[in-house]
């Protein structure tokens, strides 16, 4: 671990620890060249690990930095940046955004309301289409790996599990969050960005996943929540509750075929053109996307 002043790679100057994990640890640091404070993920110290290993999560770094590198254009989408190594461990550096995860913006707010929900999902269906249609998909959308600034914008991070569809590669999968046919050796795909998009909906407004610990290795349906999360599920804003169980579908070919799609729907929630809300709670993801939808129309 390092500490508040210490510099990494002789550039990158420590000034908090913001979170850390099996994958590496995080800091905010202040670049010691240019001024801006960035976010730097760092490998985790080698203790017993094998080389093979350990080699294998520095090429998961580079991984990283080589999508986000062609990746550039995405609009809200928190991409690696070039690093390099310091003490034996590879790091990257990225975008500081100031704000919190949605892990720790829902234990703060609660069950957040159907408006609020579907204003964060909205903009997400932004980042994770452009994604698409850049020929990837996320493979790991998840409450964790999405930020919410303090003026409202949603950011996706975490590119280490993105592939092209349909790609052959080990599964990467978040319990609750991946679709059913990914866990059951299916290739990813948009419909499976999908599927966890609405997972991370209900887990939003109703605090809950729809398949938490059901997502094993299953031939036939099963039906989403269970019976005591009903009451919950019928207090949500019906077009909210609609959109997000045609997301969760437990058939691909059963879920919007696009973020677009979904995006779409999501509308009928949203203020319009004419209707700009009022300044909410901050951070407040209603405002941030009527002003990203709709600023340039005025």
């Amino acid at each position: 671990m390092f500490y508040p002043g210490e510099v990494v790679d002789d550039r990158y100057v420590v000034q908090e620890l913001l979170g850390e994990g099996a994958s590496g640890e995080v800091y905010r640091v202040q670049d010691g060249e240019t001024g801006p404070d960035l976010a730097l993920k760092i490998q985790p110290p080698r203790f017993c690990e094998d080389t093979a290993w350990y080699q294998e999560s520095s090429d998961e770094i580079h991984n990283e930095v080589s999508i986000g590198e062609q990746l550039r254009t995405v609009p809200g989408l928190v991409r690696a940046l070039p690093g390099g190594y310091h003490a034996g461990r590879a790091y990257y550096v990225m975008r500081h955004v100031s704000g919190r995860d949605l892990v720790d913006f829902t234990e703060r707010e609660g069950a957040v309301s159907s408006v609020r929900t579907a204003a964060i999902v909205a903009q997400l269906c932004g980042t994770v289409g452009e994604l698409h249609s850049q020929g990837w998909v996320h493979r790991d959308i998840k409450l964790e790996n999405t930020l919410i600034a303090s003026d409202g914008q949603v950011w996706l991070i975490d590119l280490g599990s993105a592939v092209r569809p349909g790609s052959e590669i080990h599964l990467a999968a978040t319990p609750g969050y991946t679709a059913p046919e990914v866990v059951q050796g299916a290739a990813a795909s948009v419909a499976s960005d999908v599927f966890s998009l609405g997972c991370l909906l209900f887990k939003l407004a109703i605090m809950n996943l729809p398949y938490l610990n059901k997502t094993g290795k299953r031939l036939t349906p099963i039906p989403p929540f269970p019976d005591d999360l009903r009451p919950a599920l019928e207090a949500l804003d019906p077009v909210l509750r609609a959109v997000g169980l045609h997301m969760i579908a437990w058939d691909p070919a059963d879920r919007p075929q696009s973020t677009n799609v979904v995006a779409g729907e999501l509308k009928r929630l949203l203020p319009g053109p004419a209707t700009p809300p009022r300044p909410g709670r901050e951070p407040d993801p209603v405002l941030r996307y009527w002003l990203a939808e709709y600023r340039n129309d005025s």
